[in-house]
């Protein structure tokens, strides 16, 4: 008898939940207006771009930066690897 575990149901539901949940409106908003798309969103209401600004905005964009970094180098490790 071979074991069931949960991730096996969990992990492709929740992939697909969040994949349609991110593309159905971005992809949306790409076909009738760019000026929703969430890249748009970020650079007009968080001031993202700004990371040369000695502010808070310019300090968020590159926390933000690092962060998605480093999720990427992990995840990519840990997954494709199984490192970690």
């Amino acid at each position: 008898m071979t074991s069931h575990y949960w991730g096996s149901t969990y992990w492709p539901i929740g992939l697909i939940a969040a994949s349609v949940a991110f593309l159905v409106p971005e992809l949306y908003a790409l076909a009738t207006d760019a000026n929703n798309t969430l890249s748009d969103y970020c650079w007009r209401e968080l001031h993202v771009t700004r990371a040369f600004e000695l502010s808070a905005h310019g300090a968020a964009w590159w926390f933000s930066l690092i962060a998605w970094g480093v999720f990427v180098v992990v995840i990519t490790m840990h997954i494709w690897y199984r490192a970690g």
